[in-house]
């Protein structure tokens, strides 16, 4: 039986960064992942050479992020490479319903816009002078708030917040298909102090964050960083069972019966997996057991990975809607009647266009779409949602299928064997754990210090804010500095 200052269960973007920070600190530290490789749902596959990113992502903020901050901790140097294109690298396509498909090209980086993008934008969108100008005042209102009066947003949505500008249909769309992809909730349900804290990062560092080697290469580094400063790292390695003794989690139970032990045991597995199976609602207030399984988790995605002969998308990040709408609470109602837009809100994200070497052959492209889904990994529904995407995908891209070398197709089923089991109905397959929405964000979002001593929740469950990966890195900051100092 071996000792641990701390264990860590599970090495997405939270555990890899909490476990790092931790050793950094100078304590012994056990990383395991079931997956072969870290970085949870950004990690990339290899596919006969071609580094294939698993679901897709895209950061934001790309320029001075927590990302960066833990780098530079961790004397990461020039092996952090950070990428993030410059120029018109932003593909929009809008359907209107009128005169068919527009497309522009923009910039990732508000700082990028110019009066030539943004006549571009008023054709696109089919929208006006005033209406830009009310889309730039909800930008400048996001900047001018304090972080006391966006905390006090918890409890808005972000519909309800963005309403009184005043913005036509199109540029609500626009501004709403961004809040989902980053979110994967509807902006009814979204709260405000999320939406506009992110608008602010979006401002300040811009969108298109990755790295050389692939979008989870900086959680690979900290999991390498953990086995060289006196700890392990233990890919391919499930944990089964969180161990408690005397109303206190001291340890682990690794699915082929080794025990570890330490004094502070962190999962990054999720809040209700956690709870309800590794540690097991008996050891919990039974008022928390029942918070635990009301939790709503945030959607899915489901799409296909493409290896393409030919650079076929322009730019890195691809948005695609039309004038029926983003995903808001009426369409995701619709969507579950099985009642879908002739163009379902779509995310294309070129991964070649940030690092072309992710491909072992020149020219060639690696290219993830996603359309939003059910969490449940057993819902039908990722099926129809990929040939409702690709028969749009298709459309504005004819010659997609000549060169195709490889299409993986892939949903919530997939996400939750590779990152996330089934704790309670109708979750499990969630793109980014719990949802980001009113009444469990901010002052409502769980402790990342469970009722459980010595048991600790990290990443996008607990303890961090923003979108995506960096409130995972967020969370792992917060955690570290937390279980050091009840260590």
């Amino acid at each position: 039986m071996q000792q641990f200052d701390a264990i860590v269960i599970g090495a997405g973007y939270g555990g890899a960064s909490v476990a790092a920070l931790l050793a950094h600190a100078g304590k012994r530290v056990a990383l395991l992942d079931r997956m072969p490789r870290a970085a949870g749902k950004v990690q990339w596959l290899d596919r006969r050479g071609y580094k294939i990113e698993a679901f897709g992502a895209v950061g934001i903020p790309a320029e001075n992020s927590r990302f960066h901050e833990l780098a530079a901790l961790l004397g990461f140097g020039e092996r952090a490479e950070f990428i993030f294109p410059q120029g018109d690298m932003a593909r929009i396509y809008y359907k209107s319903k009128s005169d068919g498909w527009r497309t522009m090209l923009t910039g990732l980086k508000p700082s990028e816009f110019n009066p030539e993008s943004m006549e571009r934008l008023k054709q696109t969108l089919g929208v006006g002078d005033e209406d830009i100008m009310a889309m730039a005042s909800v930008y400048a209102t996001a900047m001018a708030l304090s972080d006391e009066e966006i905390a006090d947003l918890d409890d808005t949505r972000f519909s309800d917040w963005l309403r009184p500008f005043g913005l036509p249909r199109a540029m609500v769309d626009h501004l709403g298909l961004t809040m989902n992809a980053l979110f994967t909730v509807t902006t009814d349900q979204l709260a405000a102090s999320e939406a506009v804290f992110t608008l602010r990062q979006l401002v300040l560092g811009g969108a298109g964050r990755y790295q050389k080697g692939g979008y989870g290469r900086l959680a690979e580094m900290c999991a390498e960083y953990v086995a060289e400063h006196g700890g392990v790292y233990r890919p391919r390695e499930t944990v089964s069972e969180i161990l408690v003794e005397n109303g206190r989690a001291v340890g682990v139970l690794t699915k082929n019966g080794e025990e570890l032990r330490a004094h502070a045991i962190i999962s990054n597995a999720g809040i209700q997996p956690t709870v309800l199976q590794l540690a097991g609602p008996a050891h919990f207030p039974a008022d928390y057991v029942e918070r635990v399984r009301r939790l709503v988790p945030s959607l899915s995605i489901a799409g296909c990975r493409y290896v393409l002969d030919t650079p076929l998308f322009e730019g890195a990040f691809i948005t695609i809607f039309s004038d029926e709408g983003h995903l808001d609470d009426p369409a995701w109602a619709a969507m579950l009647r099985g009642e879908w837009p002739e163009v379902p809100p779509i995310v294309i994200d070129v991964e070649t266009a940030f690092d072309p070497d992710m491909s072992p052959v020149p020219g060639h492209q690696i290219a993830n779409f996603q359309v939003f889904v059910s969490a449940d990994p057993k819902s039908p529904m990722a099926d129809e949602a990929i040939e409702r995407a690709e028969r749009v995908i298709e459309e504005l891209y004819p010659t997609l299928k000549q060169h195709l070398i490889r299409r993986e197709p892939y949903g919530p089923r997939m996400i939750s064997s590779m990152t996330r089991d089934s704790a309670v109905p109708g979750a499990g397959g969630e793109a980014v754990g719990l949802a980001q929405i009113v009444g469990q964000i901010g002052k409502h979002k769980p402790d990342a210090r469970t009722p459980l001593a010595g048991l600790y929740l990290v990443g996008c469950d607990a303890g961090g804010r923003g979108a995506g990966t960096h409130q995972a890195v967020d969370s792992g900051f917060n955690v570290a500095a937390m279980v050091l100092e009840d260590l």
